[in-house]
């Protein structure tokens, strides 16, 4: 967050929380605008005056004052900007999605990946699901922002690690800013996005996501702020290692969580890895492992049982460690954490003295993953907006 030295900075700052007031909490009228901001009446309504004259805010009649008549309210403005959302987290396929201010995907465009894609092919199918994807006429752009299963190096934009290898010691940033000239790039791990996909969902200024795709990333919210480390690679909690397991990784090493807690390991021990290939999602292959759960099938539950044990052994760590408000569980497996969320909490609290002292709350949701990593995509875009180019609007 920037410091405030000046007058103009203070204005700014001001019209900033006015702004992100109303996105978050919904329609209000000035008065209770300048409640909860903790400024003067006068100035909240000049800030909404030119809010509403930049087209951001719109004016409704919806409240009822206590003389009975209603009171004008100020309502945000969703479609006063989109981002681009490229979302290429899954090795099979990827989407093209336009999403407004408050996290609404208007449209999407699926494209598939192929074993014998180039790298060049992909930017074409994505140059290809965007023109079929943006309406005339073309409406106003923040940015452009680019979901990767990676890990990335934020100094030199390098993408260090992938679950796609045709992304490895390339800049996908440098690629996508050559299809989009005109437009900012963000490049972003997709376990970071699915955190910032829950922005808007509840105001919870520590929280973990767990996200669970071909591997296990996690995205940190410390203080209300994205937490990436030094390098900006934070969050690789799929190489955490647990105990009872000596399987070997694709790392190398032994014991990783991501050998035993994601649908691939699961589909690999039963007997069911060309299953969960041939699905036409994982997510598809998700629903058929919570369908047999529930009816009883011995094999998929003391298997499902035994991943939500590891899960829990490793959210105990991370209590310990970050202590957060909450823990959301999130991605491919989202249909099945339902079923097994007690089990995760109770293995949890086997583990910790800690999370057994207190209230921190285990959340699951079973929103697809590439919705996850569109919608929080949308967030990292709004908020490097309203970070840096919010200034810019015309407001006085």
């Amino acid at each position: 967050m920037k410091n405030i030295t000046n007058n103009k900075e203070v204005k700014i700052a001001n019209v900033a929380k006015i702004y992100s007031l109303v996105r978050m909490q919904g329609e209000q009228s000035k008065s209770q605008l300048a409640v909860q901001a903790g400024l003067s009446f006068v100035s909240v309504s000049n800030i909404c005056n030119a809010l509403v004259e930049a087209g951001l805010f719109k004016v409704i009649d919806t409240l009822e004052s206590t003389g009975g008549r209603k009171a004008a309210c100020i309502a945000f403005v969703p479609d006063y900007a989109y981002t681009i959302v490229i979302d290429l987290h899954h090795t099979q396929h990827g989407y093209v999605a336009l999403v407004d201010l408050v996290g609404n995907i208007c449209r999407s465009e699926r494209f598939d990946i192929m074993v014998e894609d180039t790298l060049e092919t992909v930017l074409g199918n994505i140059k290809h699901a965007y023109s079929k994807l943006l309406p005339v006429p073309a409406p106003r752009i923040l940015g452009v922002c680019v979901g990767v299963s990676a890990v990335l190096n934020e100094k030199t934009g390098l993408v260090l690690q992938s679950s796609n290898p045709l992304f490895e010691r390339v800049q996908v940033g440098r690629h996508i800013e050559e299809l989009f000239p005109n437009l900012h790039v963000i490049v972003e791990n997709d376990a970071n996005l699915a955190g910032l996909s829950q922005v808007m969902e509840r105001s919870v200024r520590n929280r973990l996501f767990l996200f669970f795709t071909q591997g296990i990333g996690m995205g940190i919210t410390i203080n209300g702020q994205l937490y990436k480390g030094a390098d900006g690679f934070a969050g690789e909690l799929g190489h955490i290692k647990v105990t009872g397991n000596d399987r070997q990784c694709k790392c190398g090493h032994h014991g990783c969580l991501r050998t035993v807690a994601t649908l691939e390991s699961i589909a690999s021990d039963l007997g069911e890895a060309d299953v969960l290939i041939a699905s036409e999602t994982s997510t598809d292959y998700a629903y058929q492992l919570a369908r047999r759960y529930t009816e009883g099938e011995k094999a998929v539950i003391e298997r499902v049982d035994y991943a939500a044990e590891k899960i829990g052994e490793a959210i105990a760590a991370l209590s310990d460690l970050f202590n957060p408000q909450e823990i959301v569980l999130g991605g491919n497996q989202g249909v099945l954490f339902p079923l097994i969320r007690q089990q995760i909490w109770l293995s949890c609290r086997s583990y910790s003295k800690l999370a057994r002292s207190v209230d921190t709350s285990v959340r699951t949701i079973d929103k697809s993953a590439h919705e996850l990593v569109i919608i929080g995509s949308g967030e990292r875009m709004f908020g490097h907006w309203l970070e840096n180019s919010f200034m810019l609007v015309p407001l006085f």
